[in-house]
C-alpha cells in the first residue's frame, strides 16, 4: 500500500509540474505578460506540492504501525489516493477561476475530502491497535478546507486565505494528541 501511495504521489506531482507552460518565441511585452501568467501556475503548484508532500508524509506516518490491512482500510486508502492523484485537476481550476467560486471551492472540497478520509484512516489504524481514537490528531486541514467551500461562496479570496489557519491548527491538533497519546 504505502509502494502504491508513493507512486501516485509522484505522477500527481509530476502532473502538477507537466502543466506549467511558456509559450515559444515571445518578446517584449509578450514575454512579459507569459511571465506574469507562469507565476500563478507556480504559487499553485507550489501550494498543491506542499498539500501532497504533507499528504505523503502523514499517509507514511499513520500507516507505520499497521498490523493488517483490512478491507476497510484498502477502501479508504484507495478513495484517499483518487483525491491525491485528481490535485492537478482542481490545481489548474484554481489558477484559471482563482476569482470565482468554482476555484477555491473545488479545490477546497477535493484537499478538505482527502485530508478527511486520511483521518478516517489514521483513526481505523488506531482503533484496530487497541489504542484510543486520541492517539491521532483531530483533521485541521479537513475542517479548514472544507469551511472555505462556504467562504469561497461569500469572497474567493477569503477563501484561499483562509487556507493559511490549517498549518497552526495542525499544530494544535497535534500537541493535544501528543498528549493525549
Amino acid at each position: 500500500m504505502l509502494a502504491l501511495t508513493d507512486g501516485v504521489v509522484a505522477i500527481a506531482m509530476t502532473l502538477l509540474v507537466l502543466d506549467i507552460q511558456l509559450s515559444e518565441g515571445l518578446r517584449g511585452a509578450q514575454l512579459s505578460r507569459a511571465l506574469d501568467e507562469v507565476q500563478s501556475q507556480l504559487g499553485a503548484f507550489l501550494l498543491s506540492a506542499v498539500v501532497i508532500a504533507l499528504f505523503w508524509r502523514a499517509h507514511h506516518e499513520a500507516l507505520r504501525s499497521v498490523e493488517r490491512i483490512d478491507s476497510y482500510l484498502f477502501w479508504l486508502n484507495v478513495g484517499f489516493l483518487v483525491l491525491v492523484s485528481l490535485i492537478p485537476f482542481p490545481t489548474r481550476v484554481l489558477e484559471d477561476y482563482g476569482d470565482q467560486f468554482l476555484g477555491p471551492g473545488l479545490y477546497g472540497a477535493v484537499i478538505g475530502t482527502a485530508a478527511l478520509l486520511l483521518y478516517a484512516m489514521a483513526l481505523h489504524i488506531c482503533r484496530a491497535s487497541g489504542r484510543s481514537w486520541r492517539c491521532t490528531p483531530l483533521p485541521a486541514q479537513a475542517f479548514v478546507f472544507l469551511l472555505s467551500v462556504g467562504i469561497a461562496r461569500i469572497s474567493p479570496a477569503a477563501a484561499i486565505y483562509s487556507w493559511a489557519a490549517a498549518v497552526p491548527l495542525s499544530v494544535w491538533a497535534d500537541r493535544i494528541a501528543a498528549r493525549a497519546g
